[in-house]
């Protein structure tokens, strides 16, 4: 079969949809696999492929070619080779024989025809190979193609590396190709490449506990990390070890289930060295799901002594991350939330990470002094946001919507102090700025600050929730805020420059101290209304919006940018969820 290459891809429309894979993720086809293949020890003969996706993690490569039977008569076949994101091989897939047609101005369709069956594979980002084998009675010869882009790979390309066996300190999972297990303990560095699959059976810890037996975990762009279905799966970096999860904007690296179902994993948890309220004395604290994960501050030298906090500590770094369909019950009635943060760290970098499909809270941080910037969560079935035991880290851009099924308590923002004290201090009190909040017909509330808990916010904007966008709960909140004469008094719990567009927008109760709506209307730039008043289209201000140009000045602090809008996005244009997310509509 001599197959001459051409210099453009074909487009055509398909449709069709197909199901969820399994664990063979470690090369993802997408549009960097179009263009013209060939293999240059072969006269050049090739292919046209074209990527059309047709789904959040599913599309088809579509591929031609134009050749010759062995009458020496022109032939046009074409496949359509359709994968999920999991997938880099298919197999039995029909090739077709096209003819007819007419061209010019008058158009006849072409008739296809079954002639065959392709084997494909992904090997890498410039190695594809195609396996045809013709239908009995076709007169055509089986044709193995190994092929490779012609130029160089697309720029960009994050799968550059073949897979040839799994990394020292992982094992291959027997009957998955290029698939490799990670190990209960991950002691030293472990690297591992994009070239496969990795599994998570049960608990995978780095680093052997709390400031012993320290390890790092180094992730490359574009791997993902799975599940292994077992009853619970998830991953833990304890104090002093760290993580590094490197995604790219094109290549994000992927933590997720077996299947596509909320809660069909538990998750991942970060534990550091930064303060928490619930353990100022010289006991570390012990995370409630999983009590073997202790957090909280470093062991004095003096006998006895209480902890001492490293608010600057870190555990590593999350960029372009995804953790999604977490949530898997540790224990009756306890969900790992996506990801949890204990007493994390500001040393930690979390930056362009997205929950998706949680059955618990997106992102809960207990304690510690970790930022989060430019941070997605969507269908989350539990709270986006929840801050405890004295959380006072700094958040800008994040966006949150709710799923239609997110259990009747769960909030954009749950924002508790200490539930057994609830004047402890370090009281939590972060600083955010520039978040999106989209409730849902089945959540609760948009803010619910409670339990004596404080924090400054700023250019946040909340609509449709089924309850009221603002709440607080317990006397300790209030006073903590300031008094009815002055309710922002103390300057501790403070919301600016921001816009909520419920059905009911507070909950006031004359017996509080203070109505919560005078303590919002007291403070400069506020606005409350209706949702459509707020000029949204889907998560973004559309033109005129009045979220637009009316933002307050954030703190003025370097890990802050300075914007003139309320909530996460300027407009369309402004989508930073573009390209690294998955999901989001």
């Amino acid at each position: 079969m001599s197959i001459p290459s051409l210099k453009r891809p074909l487009t055509l429309a398909i449709a069709g949809l197909l199901a969820v894979g399994v664990a063979d993720a470690a090369v993802k086809v997408n549009d960097q696999f179009e263009g013209s293949w060939f293999n240059p020890a072969q006269s050049g003969r090739g292919v046209l492929t074209d990527w059309i996706q047709t789904g959040d993690n599913q599309g088809t490569l579509f591929i031609a070619a134009f050749t010759y039977d062995n009458a020496g008569q022109p032939l046009w076949l074409t496949a359509q080779v359709e994968l999920s994101d999991r997938e880099f091989s298919k197999q039995n897939v029909d090739v077709n024989q096209f003819t007819g047609g007419a061209f010019g101005n008058v158009f006849s369709a072409p008739t296809g025809v079954a002639i065959g069956k392709l084997n494909f594979e992904a090997l890498s980002c410039n190695r594809i190979k195609l396996d045809i084998t013709p239908n009995a009675g076709v007169d055509l010869p089986v044709a193995n193609l190994d092929l490779q882009h012609i130029g160089a790979a697309p720029a960009g390309c994050a799968y550059v590396d073949e897979f040839t066996a799994c990394p020292a300190g992982t094992s291959a999972v027997a009957g998955q190709p290029r698939t490799c297990a990670l190990p209960p303990t991950i002691s030293g560095n472990l690297h591992l490449p994009n070239t496969a699959t990795y599994v998570i059976n049960g608990k995978v810890q780095v680093g052997t506990g709390r400031n012993t037996g320290a390890a790092t975990l180094t992730i490359d762009p574009g791997t993902t990390l799975q599940g292994g279905g077992g009853a619970i799966d998830y991953l833990v970096v304890h104090p002093g070890s760290k993580i590094y999860a490197n995604g790219t904007p094109t290549a994000p690296v992927v933590m997720t289930a077996p299947d596509d179902v909320p809660g069909d994993w538990a998750g991942l948890v970060l534990a550091g060295n930064a303060v928490n309220n619930a353990c100022l004395g010289n006991t570390p604290c012990a995370f409630e799901a999983d009590t073997d994960i202790q957090f909280g501050g470093k062991d004095s030298p003096a006998a006895g002594a209480a902890l001492i906090p490293d608010n600057a500590d870190s555990s590593g770094a999350l960029r372009y991350t995804q953790v999604r369909f977490a949530g898997k019950a540790i224990r009756p009635n306890e969900e790992l939330n996506s990801v949890t943060l204990l007493g994390v760290g500001s040393g930690t970098v979390i930056d362009h990470v997205q929950v998706h499909a949680g059955k618990d809270d997106g992102f809960e941080m207990f304690g510690g002094t970790v930022n989060l910037r430019y941070v997605v969560g969507t269908a989350v079935e539990d709270d986006c946001l929840d801050f405890d035991q004295g959380y006072r880290g700094k958040i800008q851009f994040a966006y949150c919507a709710q799923t239609t099924t997110a259990n009747n308590d769960s909030n954009g923002v749950e924002s508790d102090n200490n539930k057994n004290a609830l004047d402890q201090l370090p009281r939590t009190q972060p600083t955010v700025a520039n978040v999106t909040l989209v409730g849902s017909t089945t959540g609760n509330e948009g803010l619910r600050i409670r339990r004596g808990s404080a924090g400054n916010y700023s250019n946040i904007v909340a609509t449709g929730f089924l309850q009221e966008c603002l709440n607080f709960n317990d006397a300790a909140t209030f006073d903590a805020s300031g008094t009815l004469a002055n309710p922002t008094a103390t300057g501790v719990l403070t919301l600016r420059g921001s816009a909520l567009g419920c059905v009911g927008n507070f909950e006031d109760n004359a017996a509080d101290p203070f109505l919560i709506s005078a303590w919002y209307r007291s403070q400069f730039g506020n606005f409350d209304g209706s949702a459509s008043a707020l000029g949204l289209v889907g998560r973004f201000p559309a033109a005129g919006s009045i979220l637009l140009g009316s933002g307050v000045p954030v703190p003025n602090d370097s890990f802050f940018e300075t914007v003139d809008f309320k909530g996460a996005f300027s407009g369309a244009n402004n989508d930073w969820t573009q390209g690294w997310t998955f999901a989001v509509h």
